[in-house]
Protein backbone atom coordinates (compact mmCIF):
# COMPACT_ATOMS: atom_id res chain seq x y z
CA UNK A 1 0.00 0.00 0.00
CA UNK A 2 1.46 3.36 -0.97
CA UNK A 3 1.89 6.17 1.52
CA UNK A 4 -0.42 8.39 -0.53
CA UNK A 5 -3.16 5.78 -0.21
CA UNK A 6 -2.59 5.59 3.55
CA UNK A 7 -2.92 9.36 3.92
CA UNK A 8 -6.02 9.39 1.73
CA UNK A 9 -7.70 6.64 3.76
CA UNK A 10 -6.83 8.38 7.02
CA UNK A 11 -8.34 11.67 5.82
CA UNK A 12 -11.49 9.94 4.63
CA UNK A 13 -11.97 8.10 7.93
CA UNK A 14 -11.11 11.10 10.11
CA UNK A 15 -12.79 14.08 8.43
CA UNK A 16 -15.53 12.90 6.07
CA UNK A 17 -17.89 11.71 8.87
CA UNK A 18 -17.74 15.21 10.40
CA UNK A 19 -18.53 16.75 7.03
CA UNK A 20 -21.52 14.44 6.50
CA UNK A 21 -22.89 14.96 10.01
CA UNK A 22 -22.48 18.73 9.73
CA UNK A 23 -24.06 18.84 6.29
CA UNK A 24 -27.08 16.79 7.34
CA UNK A 25 -27.57 18.76 10.55
CA UNK A 26 -27.41 22.19 8.95
CA UNK A 27 -29.42 21.09 5.92
CA UNK A 28 -32.32 19.84 8.04
CA UNK A 29 -32.16 22.25 10.98
CA UNK A 30 -30.65 25.36 9.40
CA UNK A 31 -28.17 27.89 10.73
CA UNK A 32 -30.70 29.85 12.78
CA UNK A 33 -31.28 27.23 15.47
CA UNK A 34 -28.88 26.26 18.24
CA UNK A 35 -29.36 22.49 17.90
CA UNK A 36 -26.83 21.77 15.10
CA UNK A 37 -24.08 23.56 16.99
CA UNK A 38 -24.77 21.61 20.18
CA UNK A 39 -24.92 18.29 18.32
CA UNK A 40 -21.61 18.99 16.55
CA UNK A 41 -20.02 19.88 19.90
CA UNK A 42 -21.26 16.57 21.33
CA UNK A 43 -19.92 14.68 18.32
CA UNK A 44 -16.47 16.24 18.75
CA UNK A 45 -16.55 15.49 22.50
CA UNK A 46 -17.54 11.86 21.88
CA UNK A 47 -14.72 11.44 19.37
CA UNK A 48 -12.11 12.83 21.75
CA UNK A 49 -13.42 10.95 24.78
CA UNK A 50 -13.71 7.61 22.95
CA UNK A 51 -10.09 7.89 21.76
CA UNK A 52 -8.88 8.52 25.32
CA UNK A 53 -11.00 5.65 26.63
CA UNK A 54 -9.67 3.27 23.99
CA UNK A 55 -6.12 4.35 24.75
CA UNK A 56 -6.59 3.73 28.48
CA UNK A 57 -8.09 0.28 27.86
CA UNK A 58 -5.17 -0.66 25.63
CA UNK A 59 -2.72 0.65 28.24
CA UNK A 60 -4.37 -1.39 31.00
CA UNK A 61 -4.38 -4.55 28.90
CA UNK A 62 -0.73 -4.10 27.94
CA UNK A 63 0.38 -3.60 31.54
CA UNK A 64 -1.88 -6.25 33.09
CA UNK A 65 -4.02 -3.80 35.06
CA UNK A 66 -7.40 -5.26 35.99
CA UNK A 67 -9.89 -3.03 37.77
CA UNK A 68 -12.14 -5.96 38.65
CA UNK A 69 -9.37 -7.61 40.68
CA UNK A 70 -7.13 -5.05 42.39
CA UNK A 71 -3.72 -6.21 43.64
CA UNK A 72 -3.70 -7.68 47.12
Amino acid sequence: MSSLNIVFNYCLNKYVPYLFIGFILFWHLGYETWAPYVVMAFVLFIDKFSFKTGYSVAYCKKNGIDIERPPE
